[in-house]
């Protein structure tokens, strides 16, 4: 849009400076008009007649590109890595009123060749691309399925005296939302007790809720922001008190993120990371609201003596809400995903109730042959091709959409959209084959040890995480 302002500007001081060198107005000009300077030309409208040339339409079409996209993605590397689209993990149907806005200020121009209908492409990639599981994040689920194993470089992956997690839970106003005909925060509190029942008896489990006091009034802000309230402190499971813990909060206010963070670091200050096995989970289904700095917050969560493990959960989040939130895992060098039912959150507080019974097993003695065998089943699941399949699928009926309305629309040439067509075809083929040659890769490892697989996805994807 800015772009396109700088345009409109350049334009509006032409038909002011012609104006002023003509000695009379033409017919269709209004003599008595006031006269515009160009600053304020800038924010007004073309007027009616007024045209870009091709040069400046292109210009402006290259603004509402994504920040860093030269290229339509192609390999796996390239796709995972594609930045997410704004309107990422929703339907087109839930924001009709931006996205029309959006093709509103789509320049028409005429007679596109293929550079230029590649760059309508990706900007509705900028729209809608999904965010794809990396290879990063595969690494980082194998090295959560192979937890204690020796390989293992990472110390904070090693079993230690004490097992401890800590759930920070988000109570802002938007988990109210609805989600399998409930609310996504009684999602999250019935996955939350059946997580908790579940781990061995000597391991500790803490909840922090934020944002749940005041409410998401603007009056309520201050109230709201300063809201994170450790209503279970960490100790054994206690079904009673869990319960009571779980029925004293509703969604209602802001999201403070960053002073969650702050305030769990807190919580475990006591329990060093050399002697204790920390796990932290942060559930939220949108970004920072309170002015905080959450990525700063994580940075220093992971610098602190306790060490943790940070597992950033994106309950049903949207484009911007996935950026922050996977920023935040990198900074704590953590794992992030993006989950859309209840399913998907009892799934990852799987992962830590199955790392609790190893660890159960390895304080007991028990002798356990478990981290071939879950890292083989990991493996050897479609979980990640049909992940991928999914997001592929989603992506393509919102685009889909969107070039309907391109097709519809009488400003756009009609090769415009047939042009986009065709991409958004080979685009879903090339996921697709994508998802499958990783399948194949993951099939291929099965009989590999841990060091043997992580070098093979960071070759075959060039990861930075082969060294861990």
């Amino acid at each position: 849009m800015k772009a396109i302002k700088v345009l409109i500007a350049a334009c509006g001081l032409m038909v002011v400076l012609h104006g002023c060198s003509s000695e009379e107005p033409s017919s269709t000009q209004e003599t008595n008009a006031p006269v515009v300077a160009p600053d304020e030309q800038a924010e007004k409208p073309l007027q009616q007649g007024q045209k870009l040339s091709r040069e400046e339409q292109i210009a402006a079409l290259k603004a509402l590109l994504p920040e860093g996209a030269t290229k339509i993605p192609e390999t796996a590397a390239e796709i995972a890595s594609f930045p997410i689209g704004r309107y990422a993990g929703t339907n087109f149907s839930e924001h009709e009123q931006e996205l029309r806005a959006f093709l509103n200020d789509l320049p028409a121009i005429e007679n596109p060749d293929q550079e230029v209908i590649d760059m309508y492409y990706l900007a509705l990639l900028g729209l809608f691309a999904e965010d794809y599981p990396d290879p990063e994040r595969l690494i980082e689920d194998i090295k959560m399925a192979s937890f204690g194993s020796p390989d293992i470089d990472d110390p904070r992956f090693q079993f230690k005296e004490q097992y401890n997690v800590e759930i920070i839970l988000d109570a802002s106003g938007s988990m109210a939302g609805q989600m399998d005909g409930k609310t996504k925060m009684d999602a999250a509190k019935e996955a939350i007790k059946a997580f908790a029942e579940a781990l061995p008896k000597d391991a500790n489990v803490a909840l922090r809720v934020y944002g749940n006091k005041g409410s998401g009034k603007e009056s309520d802000k201050a109230l709201s922001c300063s809201s994170s309230e450790l209503v279970y402190e960490l100790q054994k499971y206690d079904a009673g008190k869990l319960a009571a813990s779980l029925n004293q909060f509703q969604p209602t206010g802001w999201t403070p993120i960053a002073y969650s963070l702050q305030e769990a670091e807190k919580d475990l200050s006591q329990l060093a990371g050399d002697k204790n096995t920390n796990l932290i989970f942060l559930v939220s289904d949108g970004i920072e609201t309170c002015g905080g700095d959450p990525v700063a917050a994580a940075k220093q969560l992971a610098d602190s003596n306790i060490t943790p493990i940070l597992n950033v959960i994106g309950f049903d989040v949207d484009g911007e809400g996935q950026k922050q939130l996977k920023a935040v895992a990198e900074a704590a060098r953590g794992r992030y995903v993006s989950i859309r039912d209840k399913k998907g959150l009892q799934d990852e507080f799987s992962k830590a109730k199955e790392i609790a019974l190893e660890w159960h097993n390895w304080k007991s003695k028990e002798s356990s042959k478990a981290y071939s065998r879950k890292v083989k089943q990991l493996l050897n699941n479609t979980q990640y091709k049909l992940e991928w399949n999914f997001l592929a699928d989603d992506e393509k009926r919102n685009i889909d959409w969107m070039i309907r309305q391109i097709k519809r629309d009488k400003r756009f040439p009609l090769q415009l959209a047939e042009g986009l067509g065709r991409l958004q075809d080979e685009h879903k083929r090339n996921v697709d084959k994508r998802a499958e040659e990783l399948e194949d890769l993951l099939d291929s490892l099965t009989k590999k040890s841990y060091k043997e697989t992580i070098e093979a996805i960071s070759e075959q994807y060039r990861t930075k995480a082969g060294s861990n």
